[in-house]
């Protein structure tokens, strides 16, 4: 029986002793603190991962902002642009639709009554006409030859215009 208790004290002993005294609970402490060390790092990495990523988004917002309203600006230039190329267009085709070219014109059916100028400055000689209309040319109210300036003349339905002057515009 001594041998017995000897051999339980011994074991006592054995199980007695501070386990966190041992080199195998050292290498484990030491493992569970670089463990601790790499996770501590690794939401700091996390942490600063997000933070960039907030920047990043911040920024892309903004200049998604800054597309949006310029967008905006080129959508209203651009209404804008089409409105005067509208205008311009309706003016370009209302000038071309009371302009008198070159030839012989029916006043009230080929072209407008009105006051009408010569749309380049004249240089060299020219001639106008204005006929009253079914006299085959005979019937002159009006003409000149003139050699340069803005010669205007004013035609009423019932006559005729015989051009040789160039393009006419309509003033009035």
């Amino acid at each position: 029986m001594v041998g017995v208790a000897v051999g339980l004290g011994i074991g006592a002993a054995a199980f007695s002793a501070d386990p966190t005294q041992s080199s195998q609970y050292a290498a484990v402490e030491a493992e569970r603190d670089e463990a601790l060390s790499k996770v501590a790092a690794a939401e700091d990495e996390v942490r600063d991962t997000r933070e960039t990523a907030r920047q990043a988004l911040a920024e892309v917002a903004e200049r998604e902002i800054a597309a949006i309203n310029r967008d905006a600006e080129l959508d209203a230039i651009q209404a804008d642009l089409e409105a005067r190329e509208a205008a311009v267009g309706a003016e370009e085709k209302r000038v071309a639709a009371t302009q008198i070219r070159n030839g012989y014109w029916t006043v009230g059916d080929h072209i407008e009554p009105g006051t009408y100028r010569v749309a380049n400055e004249l240089t060299g000689y020219c001639y106008w006409a204005i006929l009253r209309s079914g006299t085959n040319g005979s019937d002159i109210v009006d003409n000149d030859g003139p050699e340069g300036g803005f010669p205007t003349v004013t035609l009423s339905p019932g006559q005729d215009f015989e051009n040789k002057c160039g393009v006419w515009n309509k003033i009035g």
